[in-house]
């Protein structure tokens, strides 16, 4: 397959949707993780080039899937579908419950109408007609929030910080003896952590307690409860910062697999691959760029 006068290694297609690689896609993964990497040299063409295809790629992807989501399977879709189970004398499924056709068109037209007197903002800012459905959507959303994070949180740290204490498990001896045990399956590091957990939770929560005069030993429990905080803040910046590197180590490791000789244009040499490549342009486009740059300063 010959590409730009250059002969690949292995005929792989050139744009292909369904070909796990193809030559386009090499092409373009190299361009664009190289444009994104070369915002650490400084803001340039190229990184703007691929900020601005992020954002319009992604600006219409959630379009088309408001779209999807939003009105036309919502409307029109279930509109449709609502009408020809009312001439067969079905019910429909409309909110968990099976209704009537007749009383699903209702609903949902009534919702069709606030949608309208929603987006009647875009044409009267300080109109009326808008404040109804917002009202409705903040009111509801309260509502919904407010139960499930109760029950999701609330609810279930006051019942994972009272449970009885672990009697089932590995002694420390058999731990000891056992070559493949872990120390996590002894009774004594369950109710360790159990504990740790428990003092944790009951020192951050004195930490935050403001209604009366604090004495030594509640402040002494206070501190623990900043010790705490600043543990669990530590770990979750430490997992955030883990899990960028990660997200690194995937990129760097697509590119050299992008390097493979199926991907040369020219035999089996990796230099004449697209990042190899591509990067090679960059850093020459950057650099006429930037003489280009000072020549004009110094003419001024």
């Amino acid at each position: 397959m010959t590409i730009l006068g250059l002969q690949t290694a292995d005929a792989l297609p050139f744009f292909d949707w369904t070909a796990d690689t193809d030559t386009l896609g090499a092409i373009l993964v190299s361009f664009f993780t190289l444009a994104v990497f070369s915002f650490l040299y400084k803001d340039n063409p190229f990184y703007k080039i691929a900020e601005h295809v992020f954002v319009g790629a992604g600006t219409a992807y959630f379009a088309l899937q408001y779209y999807q989501e939003g009105i036309l399977e919502p409307v029109y879709e279930h509109l449709q579908r609502a009408a020809e189970l009312g001439r067969q004398g079905e019910l429909i499924e409309l909110g968990g419950h099976a209704v009537s056709p007749e009383l699903a068109i209702i609903f949902r037209s009534f919702a069709l109408i606030l949608s309208l007197m929603l987006a009647s903002r875009l044409f009267f800012p300080n109109g009326w007609a808008a404040r109804w459905p917002l009202a409705i959507m903040i009111g509801v959303y309260a509502a919904l929030k407010m139960t499930g994070e109760t029950q999701s949180k609330f609810v279930l740290m006051i019942k994972g910080a009272i449970h009885p204490w672990a009697t089932s498990g590995l002694s420390l001896g058999e731990w000891w003896n056992s070559p493949i045990a872990r120390i996590e399956e002894t009774v004594f590091f369950q109710n360790f952590a159990y504990a740790v957990f428990l003092i944790g939770l009951l020192a951050t929560l004195a930490h935050f307690m403001f209604t009366f005069r604090r004495s030594r030993a509640f402040s002494s429990l206070s501190r623990i409860g900043i010790i705490t905080l600043m543990i669990t803040f530590g770990s979750m910046f430490g997992f955030t910062v883990l899990g960028r590197i990660a997200l690194l180590i995937e990129r760097v490791d697509t590119l050299g697999q992008l390097t493979e000789p199926q991907y040369s244009f020219a035999g089996d040499s990796p230099l004449l691959s697209p990042p190899w490549i591509i990067a090679l342009l960059m850093i020459l486009s950057l650099f006429l760029m930037r003489g280009g740059t000072h020549t004009g300063d110094e003419a001024s």
